[in-house]
């Protein structure tokens, strides 16, 4: 077996053999130092699953570890995402969560507030092992900003401090690839290491397996560029509703329109489900005149979202990577400059969210319901990407800059990767399942054309009062 001196010597990173993977006093010696704090850096040995690319068999990537060490560029990058650090905000709390991908693998909270001794210096806190039930709101907060934080520092594995403070803030104090654990803490860390292989070497995903929902948003407005409040034409709940979000005093005035159609593993089949809802819509509003808008952020102070809900597959921060780089970064590229506001607070990298029915979803994408193209592009984009995520290489997101470029809408820098990171796709076996759908997608973004998040998506999508412009039904 491999000894510590046999590590590798860039950052005291590991590499971790299969055959080390069974035995967990192997793994002790070779992930932790004499000071018993983690290395920065794991690289699993899988020599029985060739097929993975460098991206999956690395755990903190060095290069990341070594930005995330440094406070000025690790405070820059997080601040990039919409994560708080740094703010003067007096303390109420300080938690540590020790984090594993979208795992909290132990987590503490200090005793009592800060206190300054006699010589200015400061007491040292007392923590406590810490669960969900302690405080339930402020722990998920917490906890929230925690995982962002990893995630947003291109890490998988870390220790992340956070402030609860007064008025209701929280803030990023501090942050460590190589956290000192105790025995609790590493033996939760080996066991989503194991599960972290296992799904490395597991069989490959099946397309029938992935069963994609949705929750699509859109907000109308009338014919004097007023918002029409969707809860007074629509019901709140069921498959066409309204979003939580209200506007002014009244809780009840819901001014976003939701689809939620029913789940499904056809891509196809989602789609004739959206036009369904769509055309319920338009039923419900035809003696409403104005305009349908969708998009990023047609509305001012309304962001939409084009949430696409997964199960049947188990999350994790490499598959999170793959949906930012190879969709929601390129979707930049089509993108109203209305979008760029939308981010960071939302449409942040890796938004997620777990559901109860135990799938979760993934948040990034603007309503994608501004073009046909778009809705039956991101479903086929969701399933393919899903199934392949182990072996898809490329990670333009890894570099800061592209980071910038998402953020606020450098559409050169994206575009330039347009070509190969679908060259890569439509290398995945399951591309010529929905060929049809993907190659309109590429052409779309491939054109540079602009979507307008001004103009009436009926048009496009042929719904009433549109339909009649056309000389037979379109399929879709």
């Amino acid at each position: 077996m491999y000894g510590l001196e046999e590590r590798g010597k860039l950052m005291g990173a590991a590499t971790l053999p299969y055959e080390a993977i069974e035995h967990e006093e192997e793994i002790r010696k070779l992930i932790l130092d004499e000071e018993r704090k983690l290395v920065p850096s794991i690289k699993l040995d899988l020599p029985q699953a060739p097929h993975l690319s460098t991206a999956m068999l690395t755990l903190n990537d060095v290069k990341q570890v070594e930005r995330a060490n440094q406070p000025l560029e690790r405070n820059e990058q997080l601040q990039l995402h919409g994560i708080p650090v740094n703010e003067k905000t007096k303390l109420v709390r300080e938690y540590l969560f020790f984090i594993f991908q979208t795992e909290v693998l132990t987590a503490y909270c200090s005793r009592e507030q800060t206190v300054w001794l006699a010589n200015h210096q400061k007491k040292r806190k007392r923590y406590r092992r810490v669960k969900e039930q302690d405080r339930p709101r402020e722990y998920r907060r917490a906890k929230r900003l925690a995982i962002r934080s990893i995630y947003a520092l291109g890490l998988d594995y870390g220790m992340v401090r956070i402030v609860a403070g007064t008025g209701d803030k929280f803030v990023v104090s501090g942050v460590s690839a190589t956290p000192a654990i105790n025995d609790e803490g590493i033996n939760a860390f080996i066991s989503a290491l194991k599960d972290y292989v296992a799904q490395c070497l597991g069989p490959k995903i099946e397309q029938d397996q992935i069963v994609l929902g949705a929750d699509p948003e859109f907000v109308m407005i009338d014919t004097e560029g007023k918002l029409v409040i969707a809860s007074d034409l629509i019901p709140v709940r069921g498959e066409i509703g309204c979003d939580a979000i209200w506007i002014g005093e009244n809780r009840s005035n819901k001014p976003l329109f939701e689809l939620r159609p029913a789940p499904t593993a056809d891509p196809k089949a989602m789609v004739v489900n959206i036009y369904r809802l769509l055309t319920r819509i338009a039923k419900k509003t035809r003696n409403v005149p104005g305009k349908w808008l969708a998009g990023a952020m047609p509305w001012s102070g309304f962001p939409l979202g084009g949430h696409i809900h997964y199960s049947g597959i188990k999350p994790n921060f490499k598959l999170f990577r793959a949906l930012d780089n190879y969709m929601a970064l390129l979707f930049v590229i089509a993108e109203d400059v209305r979008g760029i506001g939308r981010r960071p607070k939302y449409g942040y990298l890796g938004d997620y969210r777990f559901q109860p029915y135990g799938g979760f979803e993934y948040r990034t994408p603007p309503s994608w319901l501004i073009s046909p193209v778009l809705t039956k592009g991101v479903f086929a984009l969701a399933k393919v990407i899903a199934g392949n995520y182990r072996t898809l290489p490329y990670f333009p997101l890894n570099d800061p800059e592209m980071q910038r470029a998402y953020y606020f809408g450098r559409k050169a820098l994206i575009y330039r990767w347009l070509p190969t990171l679908w060259e890569k796709l439509k290398k995945c076996e399951e591309y010529s399942l929905y060929q049809k759908y993907l190659d309109e997608l590429f052409h779309y973004l491939l054109s540079g054309e602009t979507w307008d998040e001004m103009q009436d998506f009926r048009k496009v999508w042929h719904l009433p009062p549109y339909r009649r412009v056309l000389h037979q039904k379109k399929t879709l």
